[in-house]
């Protein structure tokens, strides 16, 4: 009889090691943890891996974690603890940048009236415009990132089930029917299918909000 001497796996150190030897630990696998977190396998492996610049935004990212904590019976707190320290700075959007330039001043009257004019009518245009964003912000359609289905997908079974995220306190609706959104901002509902080609819409708005609208085209063919 020939034995096989298997090598120990080493301590993990990353949390995409972590993860992965939890999952294999309770002999899970990235199929199951698909299923069970509605969160698309690519994305599962993108965590395990580390490559982060793979997954959707930081804010995704820690739902993703949670979801993973939860259905293996995890400490989400200290998965996301390690996840801070390995990508600390991934909600930067963009470089550091420089100060901006001190204008030079120039030799002027105190209490100039043009220098009153300028302040105040620079005053206004920063009011003007943070209201402008402000107002801007609130009518801005809420994000929406569909796991599952995938679009132009062929199916043998009758019923397929429309899952995802949403970004702030908005309402999601699937074929116009409203669903409910739980505390991590993740949706789930079960669509039944027609034969032939079914189109799904994902909708989601926030109180005067313009709607954002996912569509997925799904053929289900029951042969």
């Amino acid at each position: 009889m020939v034995f096989v001497k298997r090598q120990l796996e080493e301590d993990p150190k990353t949390l995409g090691e972590k993860l992965r030897l939890l999952r294999r630990g309770q002999a899970v696998s990235l199929d199951m943890m698909e299923r069970d977190t509605h969160i698309q396998r690519r994305y599962l492996e993108a965590l395990e891996r580390g490559l982060y610049e793979d997954l959707p935004e930081p804010m995704y990212a820690r739902n993703f974690i949670r979801s993973y904590a939860r259905v293996l019976g995890a400490d989400e707190t200290y998965l996301l603890e390690l996840y801070e320290d390995e990508c600390g700075r991934c909600d930067l959007v963009g470089p550091m940048q420089t100060p901006r330039q001190k204008v030079r001043t120039a030799r002027m009257m105190i209490f100039n009236r043009f220098l009153k004019l300028a302040l105040i009518a620079s005053v206004a245009f920063i009011i003007v415009g943070y209201f402008g964003w402000q107002i801007s912000e609130l009518m801005a359609s809420p994000e929406v990132v569909v796991f599952t289905p995938e679009d132009q997908l062929l199916t043998h079974e009758a019923s397929i089930i429309v899952s995802g995220l949403v970004d702030g306190e908005a309402t999601v609706y699937v074929n116009t029917i409203p669903v409910v959104v739980d505390q991590d901002a993740m949706f789930s509902s079960t669509v039944d299918l027609q034969e032939g080609l079914n189109v799904i819409s994902i909708e989601a708005e926030r109180r005067y909000s313009r709607r954002t609208l996912v569509e997925r085209y799904i053929v289900f063919d029951p042969r």
